[in-house]
């Protein structure tokens, strides 16, 4: 089966076109744009700029400092080391639920192919729900007439849930007779993700390297089945691959600090014996968040969340191998881009945030994992109010002081998010001219999103699994919307308000006009 994998060698044309468009709206800014009190507003958009730029050029220098010294010892040693270094065994344990066939086989055929080649004593455990699914995997395990050595494991559940289902294959782990956990590990596959030639040599070797070392995850890009033929699919395609290369800047500069921010789900490495804990898979099948206000609900989706929890907590060292690539088929949620986007990125930010209130409540999180990976943590919360931040002061600022700001603030994220897809080359060879605008919408529609969520965090919903969190109670039900609904328009006006403040279209002596009036109204 072929796979359709964009190349993007013959863009060159199309970020000259791109470059000159910027270049030329820059000489038709006109010259009123720099009065006294336009500066002004420049001057405080450039204080916040200042902090996210900074601490944009900080995440990619320190990828490039990983990826060509940290890592390219790392793999190095591990080259030159010998078979002391291996693993005695290799669990590979897929999830398959609702996938299409044509992907299914895609997926087992070459896990169980690099399965064979790695040489390791091999136990593949397929967890699944329907019938039809267990016969296609034992048809594509026999087709590949794979050594005694590597063992095939069918695991039927319910239905109920990929943690679930994880929980199913984990105990198949922990229950296996004869194999030393502490010297094996556990490849985590999602059902939709197709593994490179060498992936689970090239990763195991890193934990009989460390002995430390209880987690990891890999490089990623997206493909689909077949090329885009709508605008919608063409822009999937390409907002999931720059994605996958912010998250790959990301992983690295968190990675150089021994730590990293997810065991991403599409495929993750853990040690065996972490795996085989009872409260492991516990945290995993039934993990839970306490809320100021929301009180105590269950993680529904964000399994790779609880698992990075987990591994985290107990003072483990986690990396990440960006020399091995991991292909995921992503599915169009939605034909419309903009609302399948927007699924998307409410399922994604609020697995985020969920662990992001565990994390920090971990008991002396800084000194177990270090400044750098603790901070990045804490800006997972700062960062979502840094775009609104400059949209609302441009389109407000346009308001007060004349149009002319608001195509400035343009023409810099033109010319900003250019610089920064540019910046992305370091470890992305393959940048398309369309990530510059897709960069700003993540973003922009990604900080709302974020915002949004924070408040809402009871909130969830698998694309695949059509699950979601309900209160048993309708007054329960009722509480969580009106509180929820009620902070998050009391922060936005506090936002709002405050922008208000900085283009000076409102004083202290408004406001205390405002209350005086509110408070006739009401008397």
């Amino acid at each position: 089966m072929s796979m359709y994998q964009e190349s993007v060698n013959n863009n060159f044309i199309f970020f000259l076109f791109y470059i000159i468009v910027v270049v030329l709206y820059a000489l038709a800014l006109p010259g009123e744009l720099f009065d006294p009190y336009q500066k002004q507003l420049i001057f405080i958009l450039g204080v916040v700029g200042a902090y996210r730029y900074s601490w944009f050029f900080l995440n990619n220098i320190r990828a490039y400092r990983y990826i060509t010294s940290k890592f390219r010892k790392m793999r190095k040693k591990e080259e030159e080391a010998g078979e002391e270094i291996d693993p005695d065994h290799l669990f590979v344990l897929i999830t398959t639920y609702k996938i299409a066939t044509s992907i299914t086989v895609k997926v087992y055929r070459e896990a169980i192919k690099d399965a064979i080649a790695s040489g390791y004593n091999t136990t593949i455990i397929a967890s699944l729900v329907e019938i039809s699914e267990e016969r296609l995997v034992r048809r594509i395990f026999l087709e590949l007439e794979p050594p005694e050595r590597i063992k095939l494991v069918i695991v039927r559940i319910k239905g109920t849930g990929k943690r679930d289902a994880l929980a199913a294959g984990y105990r198949v782990v922990a229950n296996t007779p004869q194999v030393n956990l502490n010297r094996s590990v556990v490849a985590v596959i999602d059902g939709d993700s197709i593994v490179t030639p060498g992936t689970f040599r090239k990763c195991a070797r890193l934990f009989g390297l460390e002995p430390n070392l209880g987690g990891l995850t890999t490089d990623e890009d997206s493909i689909l089945l077949t090329p885009p033929k709508t605008v919608s699919e063409y822009l999937y395609l390409n907002w999931y691959r720059l994605r996958m290369a912010q998250r790959n800047i990301s992983m690295c500069s968190v990675a150089l600090a021994d730590r990293i921010l997810t065991l991403t789900g599409r495929m993750s490495m853990i040690r065996a014996n972490i795996v085989a804990k009872a409260a492991f898979v516990k945290t995993v099948q039934l993990d839970y968040v306490h809320h100021w206000r929301l009180g105590t609900f269950e993680f529904l989706t964000g399994d790779d969340k609880s698992s990075l929890y987990y591994v985290m907590k107990d003072g483990w060292h986690l990396t990440y191998v960006p020399d091995v690539m991991v292909h995921t088929i992503d599915e169009l949620v939605h034909k419309n881009f903009f609302i399948g986007s927007l699924q998307l990125m409410v399922r994604w930010f609020g697995n985020q945030y969920r662990t992001n209130l565990k994390q920090l409540k971990i008991k002396n999180i800084r000194e177990r994992i270090g400044n750098f990976p603790w901070y990045a943590i804490v800006d997972q919360r700062i960062t979502k109010w840094m775009t609104p931040y400059g949209f609302f002061l441009a389109l407000i600022g346009a308001v007060h002081w004349g149009i002319y700001i608001l195509f400035a603030y343009i023409w810099w994220i033109l010319f900003s998010r250019l610089i920064m897809i540019f910046v992305y080359r370091i470890t992305r060879r393959d940048i398309h001219p369309m990530w510059p605008l897709l960069l700003y919408y993540h973003q922009l529609i990604g900080s709302l999103t974020k915002i949004y969520i924070w408040e809402h965090l009871y909130k969830q919903s698998w694309t695949r699994q059509k699950t979601k969190l309900k209160s048993k109670e309708a007054y329960i039900e009722w509480y969580y919307r009106v509180s929820s609904n009620g902070t998050l328009v009391i922060k936005m006006l506090l936002f709002l308000i405050t922008i208000a403040f900085l283009v000076q279209i409102l004083s202290f002596d408004d406001i205390w006009l405002y209350l005086h009036f509110i408070k006739d109204v009401l008397t």
